[in-house]
């Protein structure tokens, strides 16, 4: 979701910093600033601090700050856009998205299409072509209300039907096709479902972007599950299926329950564990981390109880663990899978079962162990070995040695644990560990950047008229470089959304930092604020390169020397941008 700068600014200006983070932060009135506990670290010595006059906030310990679209966005786990449009909304402020032929257009086509496909299918289900998949579900024990409530559908058994259904409202069969409704044989187009029940699968958003189907034959020719292939809206690896209402459910209680399929999912939903979602039949992905974190750093892993379940927990779990999460596991005792527990035991025993999940660590002590004689050397040494790329997951040094010191004394191992520390950590690096990309406290000496560098590139975003300019100064700054190419890559546009987005390239926390604190400085900026810098910046270049010349001249041409020093004395006080202008002309004509 794409915004106007403008609208950008009125959001920013509009908003009270203090009444938004006050919701989230118990602010008290210090001097002109208001404090707080931080709400990004464990803090029990107020170090948040609030700034009316600048309209940021900041904290000193974690080094978290920027604006009240940057808090409002971290502290709900939102991109940017998201968190621009739900406070527009929330704060009554008038702004509207930026429409266009954008890809966001585009996919409103599709979504148009895919929502036409569920009133098809929901339609079927109810009607006597749906009365075996309907009493199916029934069997499942789910109701009419329920079914109605989660968009249950049918797809029904023929060769076409929803081909027929969409190209007589006039949807072209190459878009359908496209998006995975449809597919192209030696007689033509057919329906990809046909005699499955339907789960449709929604976007973070709220979108349809895709749908499973489910047969009800027992044939084993036949795919128990079949989902929509990759398709421009959907990504199996990016999206979990079950998150309901934009992730509020998972933000409020503050954790989710990981399942395998689409029954386990709606049986959790239907007994009030609504914070279940399940990960579209593929392996558990670092794109589906990054999109769980958005909403929780807690997680519960409830697969199957079979070996193949067992295998999928733990690859489940090291990929969590990389991105931060603190993970319990949900072994479920004599039935396969959480829908058959929920069905022959209800709610109550379910709730016993996940308070008494195991911690990953745990869970996997006992998940190896069952393949090693501690007893013998060297299948010790092997299950030690096991424990490899847990480590190699974990995050924190702190986290590593209390599972360090957690497996040295299940082993008996204590007066042993350095050696435990070698092999586990010091010269565990053979797998690359993919970096988390959770924000991490800022490191306010890592990312060096000249201060007319900085300068010259809030000029930049502000307007291309200034990058014309100054784009053949010499920057020495990597990141201020890497816009500047950026910009002279692309044409006129909002380059500081765009690169808040990452549709240029992925910004590091403190370059995001940079980025967000030059949107809040130009906001508060009027256009005579922003000349008067502009006259500033050109000047501070100026002086840096006749310093520079004469410096030669000096050595080399007194001649040129003088008259360098002359300009020099011209645009040192209060000049006029057509003078200083005019006068770098005469300057650079004095070649070396």
């Amino acid at each position: 979701m794409r915004f106007r700068n403008e609208d950008l600014d009125k959001v920013i200006t509009q908003l009270n910093i203090v009444e938004v983070i006050g919701e989230y932060v118990d602010l008290k009135k210090t001097g002109s600033n208001y404090k707080g506990l931080c709400p990004f670290h464990k803090d029990t010595n107020p170090s948040f601090m609030v700034s009316t006059s600048k309209n940021i906030y900041k904290c000193f310990v974690c080094g978290a700050g920027g604006n009240v679209i940057k808090f409002y966005m971290e502290y709900n786990k939102l991109t940017y856009g998201e968190a621009v449009y739900e406070l527009s909304k929330k704060y009554n402020i008038d702004i509207s998205p930026i429409s266009g032929n954008s890809s966001e257009d585009r996919n409103k086509k599709y979504y148009k299409i895919l929502d036409e496909a569920l009133s098809f299918f929901k339609g079927n289900i109810f009607s006597n072509s749906g009365r075996e998949a309907l009493s199916y579900l029934n069997n499942r024990g789910m109701k009419p209300d329920f079914i109605r409530e989660n968009n249950l559908g049918y797809a029904l058994n023929g060769w076409d039907s929803l081909y027929n259904y969409l190209t007589g409202k006039g949807y072209d069969p190459p878009i359908l096709s496209k998006l995975g409704l449809i597919k192209s044989g030696d007689k033509g187009y057919y329906d990809t479902f046909r005699d499955r029940i339907i789960y449709p699968i929604y976007s973070p958003g709220g979108n349809v972007i895709a749908f499973g189907g489910r047969t009800m034959s027992d044939r084993k020719e036949i795919a128990k599950y079949l989902n929509s292939p990759e398709t421009p809206v959907f990504h199996k690896g990016r999206n979990l299926y079950g998150i309901k209402n934009k992730g509020s459910s998972i933000r409020r209680k503050n954790y989710a329950i990981l399942m395998e399929g689409y029954m386990d999912v709606l049986a959790a939903h239907a007994y009030g564990f609504d914070v279940a979602l399940a990960p579209l039949g593929t392996a558990f992905s670092s794109e589906q981390a990054e999109l769980l974190k958005r909403y929780t750093s807690n997680v519960i892993i409830a697969f199957d109880m079979d070996n193949a379940g067992r295998v999928a927990s733990e690859k489940a779990s090291l990929v969590l663990k990389k991105y931060g999460f603190n993970i319990r596991v949900l072994e479920l005792k004599n039935a396969k899978d959480p829908d058959e527990f929920l069905k022959k035991y209800g709610k109550t025993e379910f709730l016993k079962s996940v308070k008494n999940s195991k911690e990953i660590f745990d869970f996997l002590y006992s998940y190896y162990v069952r393949e090693y004689d501690l007893s013998n050397f060297m299948a010790k040494q092997n299950f030690i070995g096991r424990f490899k790329e847990f480590f190699q997951s974990v995050e924190t040094d702190l986290e590593k040695s209390l599972y360090l010191n957690k497996l040295s004394v299940s082993l008996g191992m204590e007066k042993e644990v350095e050696i435990l520390k070698k092999i586990l950590i010091l010269n565990n690096e053979d797998t690359v560990v993919p970096k988390r990309i959770e924000r991490q406290p800022l490191k306010t000496k890592s990312l060096k950047i000249d201060e007319l560098e900085l300068e010259t590139l809030k000029l930049c975003l502000k307007d291309r008229k200034y990058f014309e300019r100054f784009k053949n100064k010499t920057i020495t700054s990597p990141f201020v470089q890497n816009i500047f190419d950026t910009i002279e890559q692309n044409g006129e546009q909002n380059y500081i959304q765009e690169l808040l987005r990452g549709n240029f390239f992925k910004l590091e926390e403190e370059e995001e930092e940079i980025i967000l604190n030059i949107s809040t400085e130009l906001s508060a900026k009027n256009e005579d604020d922003i000349i008067n810098t502009y006259i500033e910046v050109y000047k501070r270049w100026f002086v840096k390169e006749i310093d520079e010349k004469m410096s030669f001249f000096k050595k080399n041409d007194i001649k040129s020397f003088l008259n360098c020093k002359k300009i020099y004395e011209k645009i040192i006080g209060d000049i006029k941008i057509d003078d200083l202008e005019e006068n770098y002309k005469e300057f650079i004509s004095m070649k070396i």
